[in-house]
């Protein structure tokens, strides 16, 4: 394996959500090796720094996704790696109610949209002499709810959010096999992260997983950084899961 491989001043990286917790350790963690990151969210820029280019850009509405590929295009001759962060969290207010409007907003963000942004960045990744695309999806996209975690907090979780994880997760092999050789597409799974949810939560949480703890940042960043690199050059169509054991619990 040649170094240039795990090189990450040599990268581009694009990051979608990068004003969210994960979103910026990712693009922190990034600059940290060396990367450049083109990062985009629908609120301002959280990130200085000269290797940093930021788009402000509302991901569920293709018109600006279209003025965001244009853009990028304009100024950055590949990408390297693409990492689909963004998307409505299940604990957001959105969940409150099930609505078929609020379902709507899931699947058109965290599934069509994504859908759409990656398949219009496919030409710019196959530029890239070893590129990947890195999919955030959740353990919900292969399991359902318990909502016996949530009796007696106010936290919520819509139908629409694991739907939406699931048709993504069905995504990653799919387009994996298209794509192949040149480019390789993965996702990422995560548990439950610590976000000062209910102590009954937590409690209940705590007690399904083997780990005896939810995960935090850095657990999610350090496979992105994995699936980044040569270090998993072999490695296409895969899902990994990052819960402390909660999904075999």
């Amino acid at each position: 394996m040649k170094n240039d491989f795990n090189n990450f001043k040599n990268k581009f990286c694009f990051v979608t959500g990068s004003n969210g917790h994960i979103g910026k350790a990712i693009c922190k963690k990034l600059l940290e090796l060396g990367a450049t990151i083109i990062h985009t969210d629908i609120k301002k820029n959280g990130i200085k720094s000269k290797n940093s280019f930021f788009y402000k850009t509302d991901l569920t509405s293709k018109k600006e996704i279209d003025i965001l590929i244009e853009k990028v295009g304009k100024k950055f001759k590949k990408i390297d790696v693409l990492i689909n962060n963004a998307g409505y969290v299940a604990e957001t207010d959105r969940g409150k109610k099930q609505k078929l409007i609020y379902n709507e907003d899931y699947i058109r963000l965290n599934l069509n949209n994504t859908i759409y942004l990656t398949q219009s960045l496919i030409p710019n990744l196959k530029k890239s002499k070893y590129s990947s695309i890195i999919n955030i999806c959740s353990i919900y996209s292969s399991l359902a709810y318990d909502y016996n975690l949530y009796k007696g907090t106010k936290m919520k979780n819509p139908l629409a959010y694991g739907v939406s994880k699931a048709g993504l997760m069905h995504y990653t092999k799919m387009l994996s096999t298209l794509v192949a050789p040149k480019i390789r597409v993965n996702a990422i799974s995560p548990g439950g992260i610590f976000r000062n949810q209910p102590r009954k939560f937590i409690k209940r949480y705590l007690l399904k997983t083997p780990m005896r703890r939810m995960g935090h940042e850095n657990d999610i960043v350090n496979p992105v950084i994995f699936f980044s690199s040569g270090l998993s050059s072999y490695i296409t169509g895969q899902n990994l899961i990052v819960d402390g054991g909660y999904s075999v619990s």
